[in-house]
C-alpha cells in the first residue's frame, strides 16, 4: 500500500541544476482531492555548511521530520494542520460503528447502528460528501430539527438521538476529527411520563392463565422479569448454566447485565417450577436458556419477540397499552418495599445504583391504593 492511499507522498531531499537543494512532498488538496506539490528550498541553508557531507545530513534530518509529521496526520492545508478533520463525515460515522462493535454487546451496538443509519442517510440527502470539519451547529440544529418535525418522535427519542450526536461528536474530538461537538450546547426537552403502570395481582392471574394455555415460555419471561427483576434485554443473554435450581438464583453475566455488573437474582418458587417442568438440566449448559420457540437454543430469541408475544397477550386480554412487559419489573420492585423487604435489598435484587432509582421506579400510581389506606389506616 503506497503512502498516497494515506494522502500524502513522503518528503525526499532532492539537488536539481535549475533550482538547487529542495525537500519535495505532495499531499492531497482537501478542496481539490488532487495531489498539490510542496517545496522547501534549502540553497541558503547549504552555504551554512562547508562540507556537503554534513548539509546532507542536517537537511536528510529535515525531512526525517517532515514525514513524521505527515504520518501523523499533519497536513499543509489551513489553520487545523491535521488531515483527519477533512474526512468525509460518513467515513467517520462508519469508522464509528467498527469500533462500538467490537467494544460492546450485539443489543448495544444495535443502538449506534440504527443513530448511524439515520444521521447517514440525512447527511447523504442534505449535504453528501460533507467533511467532517465543516460540520457546524448549524447543521446540527437542522438535523435535530429534522428527527423532532420529520421523523415526529417525542421527546425523549429526541433526547436518545441527542445523546447519541454527542457521544459520537465526542469520540470524534477524541480521536482528532473534529475540534468542536457542535450538538454540546443544544438543551434537552422535557420529557413525558413513562406510559407504564403497576399489573395488579388479579390481571397477573389472568396473564399467567393465559400464558399457561398459549405460551409457557412467555410465562417464565414473565417471572424473570416480575420476581427475579431482570431486565427482558439481559433475559435474552441468559444461558441454560446461569440457572442453578440447587441455590435457587439466576446468574445475570456481567457482559449480558444492563450495568456491566454481574449478580445473582433470585428464582421465585413459581419459577422453580417452570424450569424443572422444560428439564433444563438435561440440556447443554452453554446453549441460550430462550432460543426459537422458547426453547434452549444456540441461537437465542431477539428482544423484540418478547415485545411481540407480550402485546399478542394483551390484545387477547384487552388490556391497556400503559401495561407493557416491563411494567411487572416495576409492579415487583413496587410490591417488594411494600411486602416489607427493605429498600436497600431490593436496590441490590433490581441492580440499581442507589436508591433513588429504586424509589423512582417504585414511585406509580398504585390501582389498589385508595382500597388499601381505607382498610388498613388507623383510625382517627
Amino acid at each position: 500500500m503506497s503512502s498516497i492511499e494515506f494522502g500524502y507522498t513522503p518528503a525526499i531531499l532532492k539537488n536539481q541544476p535549475s533550482h538547487g537543494w529542495l525537500i519535495e512532498y505532495y499531499v492531497i488538496n482537501p478542496s481539490t482531492s488532487n495531489k498539490q506539490r510542496f517545496v522547501i528550498k534549502l540553497n541558503k541553508l547549504r552555504k551554512r555548511f562547508d562540507r556537503l557531507s554534513d548539509f546532507k545530513k542536517f537537511a536528510n534530518a529535515i525531512v526525517i521530520k517532515y514525514n513524521c509529521q505527515l504520518a501523523g496526520g499533519w497536513t499543509p492545508f489551513g489553520e487545523n494542520q491535521n488531515s483527519r478533520y477533512f474526512t468525509p463525515l460518513v467515513d467517520v460515522v462508519n469508522e464509528y460503528i467498527a469500533e462500538k462493535s467490537k467494544e460492546l454487546r450485539p443489543n448495544s451496538v444495535r443502538c449506534y447502528k440504527f443513530f448511524a443509519s439515520v444521521f447517514i442517510a440525512w447527511i447523504q440527502k442534505n449535504v453528501p460528501g460533507i467533511q467532517i470539519c465543516n460540520f457546524n451547529k448549524v447543521l446540527a440544529v437542522r438535523f435535530m430539527d429534522y428527527i423532532f418535525n420529520d421523523r415526529g418522535l417525542t421527546g425523549k427519542s429526541w433526547n436518545n438521538f441527542l445523546k447519541s450526536s454527542r457521544a459520537f461528536f465526542s469520540w470524534a474530538v477524541g480521536k482528532c476529527y473534529a475540534k468542536e461537538n457542535p450538538f454540546v450546547s443544544m438543551k434537552m426537552k422535557r420529557e413525558s411520563e413513562k406510559k407504564r403502570c403497576l399489573i395488579p395481582v388479579e390481571t397477573r392471574k389472568r396473564i399467567t392463565e393465559w400464558c399457561t394455555n398459549n405460551n409457557i415460555g412467555m410465562l417464565m419471561v414473565c417471572e424473570l422479569v416480575y420476581s427475579s427483576l431482570i431486565r427482558p434485554n439481559e433475559i435474552t443473554g441468559l444461558r441454560i448454566g446461569d440457572i442453578d435450581l440447587r441455590t435457587g438464583v439466576v446468574h445475570v453475566r456481567p457482559e449480558v447485565s444492563k450495568t456491566h455488573y454481574g449478580r445473582f437474582s433470585a428464582i421465585s418458587p413459581q419459577l422453580d417450577e417452570l424450569f424443572r417442568s422444560m428439564h433444563i438440566e438435561k440440556y447443554d449448559s452453554s446453549l441460550h436458556l430462550f432460543g426459537k420457540g422458547y426453547k434452549p437454543s444456540a441461537t437465542p430469541l431477539v428482544r423484540s419477540r418478547f415485545s411481540k408475544d407480550w402485546i399478542k397477550m394483551r390484545n387477547a386480554l384487552g388490556l391497556p397499552e400503559e401495561m407493557q412487559l416491563y411494567s411487572l419489573r416495576d409492579t415487583g420492585i413496587n410490591e417488594m418495599i411494600k411486602a416489607g423487604i427493605d429498600p436497600l435489598t431490593v436496590m441490590q435484587h433490581a441492580d440499581h445504583h442507589d436508591l433513588s432509582m429504586t424509589t423512582k421506579y417504585a414511585n406509580h400510581i398504585d390501582p389498589n391504593l385508595v382500597e388499601t389506606i381505607r382498610k388498613k389506616a388507623p383510625g382517627f
